[in-house]
């Protein structure tokens, strides 16, 4: 039913909670579910909890960078349990579940992090979106499953409030070709000296940070690439 919609585990340190991920998407017609370095899996543990569901776990792909994981599909999205100060384009569950609705043929990252530290920043960096699920309870953290429930059941429920969907097809790069594309960008920003060693880091999470919020699509990519070429070839005869 949501075959463009890809589960992101990070780092999650207890089996029982992969299971229990893959019943909160499996009841809400949910089956695609990445890991990324998960601490034990496959798992019996996994296997008991996931209550009529472990297919989706039996079809589960494991990944060991979040990148790996990630860059297939065009739009990623980052739960988050606290305020982040990176500076992200955020919005509500039920704006992401609207906003997917409206866009239905994009291909979207749906990424949670550790039970207990939740998504670092150097992964928030690799999103589109921050989402923060709001509590009545200053204790803010949700159960791992039950923040994949809310995320499922808001999707399942927005979907079938009928309205119209945007028909318009965007042909948006993926994840994959855009850190490519950074990182032909680097390299050039390298040999001209507006990178070095010193603001490495820092620069390299605000170009991304800046693409990503442009939504670029193949063809846009693509001259970009172009662009880059000409600039190294001028390089390279100067």
């Amino acid at each position: 039913m949501f075959e463009n919609i890809n589960i992101v585990l990070v780092n999650t340190s207890h089996p029982g909670n992969i299971g229990s991920v893959a019943r909160a998407m499996g009841v809400m017609g949910f089956n695609k579910l990445s890991l990324v370095n998960p601490k034990e899996f496959p798992s019996s543990h996994a296997d008991a909890l996931s209550v009529g569901c472990k297919n989706i776990l039996d079809h589960a792909n494991v990944y060991n960078s979040l990148s790996n994981a990630l860059e297939k599909n065009m739009i990623t999205v980052g739960f988050s349990a606290r305020d982040r100060k990176v500076p992200l384009p955020s919005m509500s569950l039920d704006d992401l579940a609207t906003y997917i609705k409206s866009n239905n043929s994009y291909t979207y990252n749906i990424v949670f992090g550790n039970e207990r530290t939740g998504l670092t920043n150097d992964d928030l960096h690799q999103c589109d979106y921050l989402v923060n699920i709001e509590t009545h309870s200053t204790t803010s953290s949700l159960n791992l499953s039950a923040a994949v429930q809310l995320f499922t059941y808001q999707l399942f429920l927005t979907n079938n409030i009928k309205k119209k969907p945007n028909t318009s097809v965007k042909d948006l790069a993926t994840s994959k070709e855009r850190d490519y594309y950074y990182s032909e960008l680097i390299s050039i920003l390298k040999d001209t000296g507006f990178v070095n060693d010193k603001n490495y880091k820092s620069l390299l999470k605000k170009i991304h940070i800046i693409f990503n919020k442009a939504m670029l699509e193949k063809d846009e990519i693509n001259i970009l690439h172009g662009m880059l070429a000409s600039i190294r070839k001028k390089l390279i005869v100067d």
